[in-house]
């Protein structure tokens, strides 16, 4: 038992450390990072992703499906439903709208990568 508490310590310590290790070498003094994927990014990650969702997705679904209009309360709850029609289906977006450009799409795999 207590080579694996040991092991599990170490990994942690690993862990830790190779984060503060990319964010010294990735950042220049005075300068954050922009990494979505980086703990305390994941708020303004879902507010992006709410943006995009309201502006593009909503208005669609505003007069085809009222039932599934996004709001930034229900985000979370369907996130795995919004990966499934957008990235497994690609049945989302429509046609019918604007469509997605390349770094909407990556802003929002990186969103759901952070609920799914």
């Amino acid at each position: 038992m207590k080579k694996q508490s040991v092991k599990i310590i170490v990994l942690g310590l690993l862990e830790a450390a190779l984060i503060l290790f990319t964010a010294f070498f990735q950042s220049s003094p005075g300068q954050t990072l922009n990494d979505p994927l980086l703990p305390g990014h994941e708020a303004s990650l879902q507010q992006k992703a709410f943006k995009i969702l309201e502006t593009k997705c909503n208005s669609c679904h505003r007069r085809q499906n009222p039932f599934m209009v996004f709001k930034e309360k229900n985000l979370t709850k369907r996130a795995a439903k919004i990966y499934v029609q957008v990235f497994v289906k690609k049945r989302m977006p429509k046609a019918e709208g604007e469509p997605l450009t390349s770094s909407e799409y990556e802003l929002l795999r990186a969103w759901l990568a952070t609920k799914i």
